[in-house]
């Protein structure tokens, strides 16, 4: 096998040690550009940040593809490198207007980073030198208050291959029991018939502690199968055979189960096409002895990243890992309090310590805190990160929330209060006087609407107007590099949201809603005049398109010369469109599609239209969409949208008709 087979097979561990030795025998630049970045996306696909930084910066020299660039900065990012990293993406910005939005997100992400480093939390952080082991140690769950169960690719896990994409063990579930404080007994695999060849792992408990619900991805036919969730029943002589839940087909991945205290929800983690981005956190609620179809929690929790390791406090507060909310690199662990219908609001970042630029997941909590330590400590439980100091991949931590020491009033200054005389009160009540605008108040005025699909199932049906969507995410970024706007709005029941704006700023407005594309416009408020404390309304309209899955979708005015297959420069001007809609749509793959008349032989057509499809898709690549995301087909004349077959007498215009490039969204 060489180093591009096993990557493209995501055998991560094995392809890094091969086209290593690929790029020390290649003497070509650009195919050194090339293998360096296959080499860097090894390390970042299998959370080895660090390295991934230096084959990036080999790989940024000669490369074609700008999104190297933007990679690169963000493992500087993870790695804490938050001024370099600050410095790459304004670069990226400048070079690349179309993701222009994202990098100036990335750049207010990694200010606050550097801040929530400079004025630390309460909480404390301490190693459990007695669970991790050299390999990946994650998802911690407490076990009837005396046990610790997690998750682990140690050696002692079942299993004689290797997993492809991190070298290591394939995972199993482990239990050990506590000695005293922070120290714990050597670990065991929890029971034969919850760990198998496959990989196991993120098990949650019922109250009674005699039902476990878990994660097994791999099947008999695949070892690294869709990932489901599977539960067992404690026995006398141990756990019994697992059973999966069904929630979605099975051809979803299921994940991270956590069970609600009172046991009657399941929350998880999917990449179902219900979803707003990579992976988004859903609940199933249980009614009898079925679990009910699974709902999305939202875009106040969810959006186009990574969100997953759901964890219900008692209170009901949802701690929950992303790397789409504003974080300090990798993943970081939000809390969001319960609002009505199975929906949370208020998400906040439990920054650092507890948060760090690596992957910073899992977080349990727990009730066991002794008298000596009700004083001091607030809360107290465990998480998993990959930063440095650990002993491997991925480690497990303590932490407690420690009750800070009351600090003096501070001294009001006369020159910032105002005395206001209540009678009769004989002690005057301090008012802060605020600092009254200068300019006018700008408001941003949106609305977020449909198109309305006489025909659901069909991308050229009809549209009889637009329709509002309520509880879609609007996500507003201001563009300059001085903007402190980064902020995730819901729209209203009649799609409505608004937003105080900042004076003399560009803003990229996003609207995505799941099923359909996410769509951006860039409005602003330079040049917006009105007299110190006027309400100036910036308005912002976003018409978003249904995604038809597997459906063609025509590209207009796609032309190509006779016998051509190069893109001219206005068929660049649509596809740049098509980059837009992949830029703004990370999780979609496509498939290009290009057609010709039936004019010339079925073969030559066939040949002359998969010349024309692979070019554009050299063009999206050239303009930095990932290849992965992307294959391209030549239809030839076999699928005409009229009657101009061979023979057919046909106008000009009719047979252009069937000249067309098209897109289809994979499902």
């Amino acid at each position: 096998m060489d180093g591009n087979r096993a990557f493209e097979s995501k055998q991560y561990a094995v392809a890094a040690d091969l086209l290593k030795e690929e790029y020390s025998e290649n003497n070509n630049p650009v195919e050194k550009s090339d293998i360096a970045y296959k080499i860097a996306e090894c390390y970042r696909l299998s959370n080895q940040a660090g390295k991934a930084v230096g084959w990036y910066k080999k790989a940024i020299e000669f490369s074609l593809d700008p999104t190297v660039q933007y990679k690169y900065a963000l493992m500087l990012k993870k790695t804490e490198k938050y001024d370099e990293a600050i410095e790459v993406l304004t670069d990226y910005a400048k070079q690349n207007p179309l993701d222009r939005s994202r990098a100036t997100r990335e750049i207010k992400s990694c200010k606050k980073a550097k801040e929530w480093k400079e004025n630390p939390t309460n909480y404390a952080v301490y190693t459990l030198d007695s669970i991790n082991s050299p390999y990946s140690d994650f998802a911690p769950v407490i076990f009837d208050d005396e046990s610790l169960v997690f998750t682990s690719s140690r050696t002692a896990a079942k299993g004689e291959d290797k997993y492809g994409w991190t070298g290591e063990n394939f995972s199993d579930i482990f239990i050990a029991d506590r000695k005293d404080k922070n120290r714990y007994s050597t670990p065991k695999s929890i029971d034969n018939n919850v760990n198998t060849p496959f990989n196991e792992g993120v098990a949650t408990f019922n109250n009674r502690f005699d039902k476990i619900y878990f994660t097994r991805c791999g099947s008999d036919a695949k070892l690294d199968d869709y990932c489901q969730i599977f539960f067992s029943d404690k026995a006398a002589n141990g756990w019994s055979e697992a059973q999966r839940i069904e929630l979605f087909i099975d051809s979803v991945n299921i994940a991270q189960p956590c069970l609600s205290p009172d046991g009657k929800k399941l929350y998880f983690s999917s990449d179902a096409l219900e979803g707003f981005g990579d992976k988004d956190i859903y609940v199933s609620v249980k009614t009898g002895d079925e679990w009910g179809y699974p709902l999305n929690l939202g875009p106040e929790i969810n959006t186009e990243g990574y969100e997953g390791f759901p964890f219900i406090h008692p209170d009901g507060t949802l701690y929950f890992a992303s790397n789409g909310q504003l974080g300090m690199g990798g993943l970081d662990i939000f809390k969001a309090k319960p609002k009505k219908n199975n929906r949370f609001g208020g998400v906040e970042n439990l920054q650092y310590p507890i948060n760090t630029g690596a992957d910073d997941f899992g977080m349990v909590f727990s009730n066991n805190i002794s008298p000596e330590e009700m004083e001091s400590i607030e809360t107290k439980g465990f998480f998993s990160s990959s930063r440095k100091g650990g002993q491997g991949n991925d480690d497990i931590y303590a932490f407690q929330l420690e009750i800070p020491k009351e600090e003096p009033e501070p001294e009001i200054e006369p020159e910032d209060t105002l005395l206001v005389v209540k009678d009769p009160d004989p002690d005057p009540e301090i008012i802060k006087v605020p600092d009254l605008p200068k300019g006018p108040v700008y408001i941003l005025d949106g609305i977020i609407l449909r198109k309305n699909y006489l025909d659901d199932s069909d991308p050229d049906s009809r549209v009889s107007g637009e329709v509002p969507i309520q509880d879609a995410a609007i996500d507003v970024y201001g563009l300059s590099i001085e903007s402190n706007i980064a902020s995730r709005l819901i729209s209203d029941f009649n799609g409505k949201f608004e937003l105080l704006l900042e004076p003399a700023t560009d803003y990229r407005i996003g609207g995505s809603y799941p099923g359909f594309f996410t769509k951006s416009i860039t409005v602003s408020t330079k040049n917006k005049t009105g007299a110190d404390g006027d309400t100036v309304r910036i308005p912002a309209q976003l018409i978003l398109d249904k995604i038809f899955a597997n459906k063609e979708v025509t590209l207009d005015n796609i032309y190509y010369d006779l016998d051509k297959w190069d893109i001219r420069s206005d068929a660049a001007e649509q596809l740049d469109i098509l980059v837009g809609i992949l830029y703004e749509n990370p999780g979609i793959n496509i498939e290009i599609g290009s057609h010709t008349d039936s004019r010339g032989s079925d073969r030559y057509n066939l040949d002359l239209s998969q010349k024309r499809a692979l070019s554009v898709i050299q063009y999206l690549e050239r303009k930095g969409i990932d290849a992965f995301r992307l294959t391209s087909k030549g239809y030839g004349e076999t699928l005409l949208v009229n009657e101009c077959s061979n023979g057919v007498d046909c106008s000009e215009e009719d047979h252009q008709r069937n000249r067309r490039t098209t897109f289809k969204v994979l499902q």
